[in-house]
């Protein structure tokens, strides 16, 4: 399976005006997600895996007492790609669709 193309600076700063919940650091496309409480985190953690197995991509998480860091980067292209962008926004969809209530 071919892997996607790297994005220009300017794709990923235009969706990036969309998405507040979201910033770049270090090349990476980060999200840190305050909840209420550590079960609240680990429930988000696993919530997320389907996507990650049905994109093929896997973040890089740190779970933290009241936070959950998700950090992406697509490794075999060394930046960039639109498998991050869609994991992102499969993350928020999961996100606003079922922790609304434990989000921070």
């Amino acid at each position: 399976m071919s892997r996607p193309a790297l994005l220009e600076p300017e794709v990923v700063s235009e969706w990036l005006v969309r998405r507040a919940n979201w910033r770049i650091v270090d090349g990476h496309l980060v999200r840190e997600i305050l909840t209420l409480d550590y079960p609240s985190g680990v429930r988000i953690l696993s919530a997320q895996v389907d996507l990650a197995q049905r994109l093929d991509h896997h973040p890089i998480v740190r779970l933290g007492y009241c936070t959950v860091r998700f950090e992406l980067w697509t490794h075999d292209r060394a930046g960039l790609t639109s498998l991050d962008l869609q994991y992102a926004e499969g993350l928020d969809a999961i996100v606003e669709r079922d922790f609304a209530d434990v989000v921070a």
